[in-house]
């Protein structure tokens, strides 16, 4: 690199000059380096401003776009909502849990992003209803859902390990109307607001060790998957385009609780978001009627039914 002559010590080279002239020369020099200190903060400055403008181009692909997210009030679709708001999306936070789903929207805007609460019981069918109205008042195109609310567990109880016979009726009719029925109706309210290109994403889970135990969740999480392969074929000529996303023990606060043991062995759930936003991209618009598996230090695959 060529070396640079400070100005205060450019006179030196100048030759024997009066101080006068050593003044004027040293002036003059500094005005030269003024301009061009000034030039290059300026060129820095433009350069720094365009990358800022790249980095949000990128994170906004989904601007003006409506994104509908159900079960993020924590887990799975908390991430999901958080990382497609990060690109730009309005995202309408669907849940009975007022107070998480409020910390979801807090989480949101505090990095620039927009959300609203919508507050329904997905195993009541007047307050299911009642949300989609309250829905479709505050738009009229949605271009995303996404299923994400089941059951698991109840407050202090998970529902794995139990004889069939054993489990509860309202527990089980419950767990269908909440991961199977409200997916089907959400999506039969929502399809004649979705533009072409838009997105259905329900998420599904992996059983490696069979329906027994949790039969009920089984169904439920199966059955999406099948309604995720027929509403694909449904909605071909629509341009809508359908997948789940089936993953393997994920990092939740409800798993933390009920199987901490494992907690070294699962998928972190902002994984899934990534996911879910990769299947929102333009690089995914050929994707449609597929179930993507998702496990811990794997690349996601293909699953249906597994």
């Amino acid at each position: 690199m060529r070396k640079v002559v400070p100005p205060k010590l450019v006179w030196k080279y100048i030759g024997d000059e009066s101080s006068e002239k050593r003044k004027e020369s040293e002036e003059r020099v500094r005005q030269v380096y003024d301009r061009i200190f000034t030039a290059a903060r300026e060129n820095m400055r433009q350069r720094k401003h365009q990358e800022i403008g790249k980095i949000k181009g990128s994170n906004m692909k989904m601007k003006n776009k409506f994104a509908v997210v159900t079960g993020s009030s924590t887990g799975i679709g908390q991430a999901i909502a958080i990382e497609l708001a990060k690109k730009g999306a309005f995202i309408a936070l669907a849940g009975r849990t007022q107070d998480k789903l409020l910390k979801t929207k807090s989480l949101i805007t505090e990095n620039g992003g927009q959300a609203e609460v919508f507050l329904g019981d997905f195993t009541k069918l007047d307050s299911l209803e009642a949300l989609i109205a309250l829905i479709k008042q505050k738009t009229d195109k949605v271009d995303v859902l996404v299923n994400v609310a089941g059951i698991w567990h109840g407050e202090d109880e998970v529902y794995a390990g139990k004889d069939f016979e054993s489990f509860p009726k309202q527990v089980i009719l419950d767990t269908y109307a909440v991961g199977l029925t409200a997916p089907t109706l959400l999506a039969h309210a929502f399809i004649p607001l979705m533009p072409k290109g838009g997105r259905i994403i329900n998420i599904s889970g992996t059983f490696e060790n069979g329906a027994k135990g949790w039969l009920p969740y089984f169904v439920s999480k199966k059955g999406i998957e099948d309604l995720t392969i027929g509403l694909a074929e449904e909605l071909k000529d629509k341009g809508i385009l359908v997948n789940a996303i089936s993953p393997s023990d994920t990092a939740t606060d409800a798993y933390k609780k009920y199987f901490p043991q494992y907690i070294g062995e699962v998928i972190d759930p902002k994984e899934i978001g990534k996911y879910a936003v990769y299947l929102c991209s333009e690089e995914a618009n050929d994707i449609t009627g597929k179930v993507f598996v998702l496990k811990k230090g794997k690349e996601p695959y293909e699953g249906y039914h597994t």
